[in-house]
């Protein structure tokens, strides 16, 4: 099994860099995953898309529709063709975000209105069928990780994905969903 990461946490360190807030939920979150995965003897790999150049989608063409609905990448020169290709090297993806307003954070509906828009109508999805577990971090009030997760289940839907976990995360709650976030790591059980 092989399992990518994405974690899309926004701390900005200096003006050069974003790295994850090594001491927030998200990163947390990421750390818990690694180490379960580590366990269980699969390879998987992280990547932070807050440290990569991806520009929001232009809905440039006709219509909105540029070469992303026929020719399956985006027409923007920016780090996710890049990312998106890579992913087919996956069996599984996690996808961790911090909860803002209520929302997934602003560079993953970045990220996830672009993949939406590549490969929800690509016949061969390299995507389409995978598992994929997804954790709403919400720091403050803990509130929002349920619209989190159900923008989750808007992209599973588009994608044909398998949703195999939708774990809220709360500062309240982190301890009592690591056995969650362990259980959810075993990705090759039905």
């Amino acid at each position: 099994m092989k399992a990518l990461i994405l974690s899309f946490s926004s701390n900005q360190v200096n003006e050069d860099s974003f790295i994850p807030n090594k001491i927030g939920l998200t990163f947390s979150c990421v750390e818990e995953c690694e180490k379960q995965l580590k366990t269980l003897k699969y390879e998987y790999e992280h990547i932070c898309i807050n440290k990569k150049n991806i520009k929001k989608c232009i809905a440039c063409g006709k219509r909105g529709w540029g070469i992303c609905l026929d020719e399956h990448i985006c027409i923007q020169k920016d780090d996710f063709n890049e990312i998106y290709k890579y992913m087919e090297n996956f069996d599984a993806y996690i996808f961790i975000t911090p909860v803002y307003f209520h929302e997934m954070s602003e560079s993953a509906k970045t990220f996830f209105d672009r993949l939406k828009r590549c490969d929800a109508f690509k016949e061969d999805s390299k995507i389409k069928g995978k598992k994929i577990v997804c954790i709403a971090c919400a720091g403050g009030s803990g509130s929002g990780t349920e619209e989190t997760l159900m923008a989750f289940d808007t992209l599973n839907y588009f994608l044909k994905t398998e949703m195999y976990a939708r774990i809220p995360v709360t500062k309240a709650n982190f301890e009592e969903q690591k056995e969650i976030i362990s259980k959810a790591m075993k990705l090759e059980e039905n």
